[in-house]
């Protein structure tokens, strides 16, 4: 299974997650914007991710809503568009020394894409990828103010071990945001060390995106 990390606007946790995964030797997945690398107050993580030998790509320039949340297939930008922002992602990836063969990866913005943006990205060699359904890590952008769309730590983490011993984790891909809302007081991010503990105590090897999709 490979953890992967997504950044654009917040990143207050990314300490954490850089020390955690220092800790246990384990190689994560960061994709970021444009508008997050640029940015002068998290140049030290990046730099950290890249000497840590973590994989960096992308997720777009402006973290653009490409459909609409509730039919997603109807677009809210336009192929020119589209394609102008991944591209100020790639360039700007390419002059931090990131690695072209790493960058063919990318998580669309918001988590969110269509068949039709998927497309789009591979006119730029780049393969839209996503975490892997099934369990709730990836709400833990929710806040108590936003009512029943909000969920706990503790609620996403008994789903999840729920689903692994059911289920198992196989094969997945993990996501965790490296920042959140400041409303969200019980921050994900601060139990990567014990999760990571518990998943190689149950015999699952922890592996960076290019390794787990080779």
């Amino acid at each position: 299974m490979a953890f992967v990390f997504t950044g654009h606007d917040l990143s207050e946790g990314t300490p954490s997650v850089l020390a955690s995964l220092k800790g246990n030797h384990v190689k994560g997945s960061f994709f970021l914007t444009g508008d997050y690398l640029r940015n002068p107050a998290f140049k030290p993580y990046v730099q950290q991710m890249l000497c840590d030998g973590h994989m960096v790509s992308g997720h777009s320039d402006k973290h653009l809503l490409v459909s609409d949340w509730e039919s997603r297939d109807e677009l809210l930008v336009d192929q020119d568009s589209f394609l102008s922002d991944l591209n100020a992602n790639l360039k700007t990836l390419d002059r931090l020394g990131v690695d072209k063969d790493l960058m063919k990866y990318y998580i669309p913005s918001y988590e969110w894409y269509n068949s039709q943006t998927v497309e789009w990205a591979k006119e730029l060699g780049l393969y839209s990828i996503n975490y892997t359904p099934g369990i709730r890590t990836a709400a833990d952008y929710t806040y108590p103010e936003m009512g029943k769309r909000y969920l706990s730590t503790a609620a996403i983490l008994e789903n999840m071990w729920a689903y692994e011993s059911k289920f198992g984790l196989n094969g997945f891909l993990i996501l965790i945001h490296m920042g959140t809302d400041v409303r969200r007081k019980d921050k994900l991010y601060h139990q990567l060390d014990d999760i990571i503990k518990i998943l190689r105590r149950k015999g699952y090897q922890l592996v960076s995106v290019p390794e787990l999709l080779k």
